[in-house]
């Protein structure tokens, strides 16, 4: 599997938004104190429950 490129236009997840196939969102991590990217899997439209790191529509590609 190709690696992933992080992208620096990286959008914050939010609810009531379409994610594409691929696109990318990031998630504050208090603990961590940094921002977890993650690559949408499977395209859909947010709603409470479909956000990260939920794995049935995102896969963990790092952190910023």
């Amino acid at each position: 599997m190709p690696t992933a490129v992080i992208s620096n236009a990286t959008r914050i997840w939010e609810l009531n938004v379409s994610w594409p196939l691929f696109s990318q969102c990031g998630v504050w991590d208090i603990k961590g104190r940094g921002v977890d990217i993650w690559e949408c899997i499977r395209a859909h439209d947010s709603s409470p429950g479909s956000q990260p790191p939920n794995t049935m529509y995102w896969r963990y590609l790092g952190r910023r």
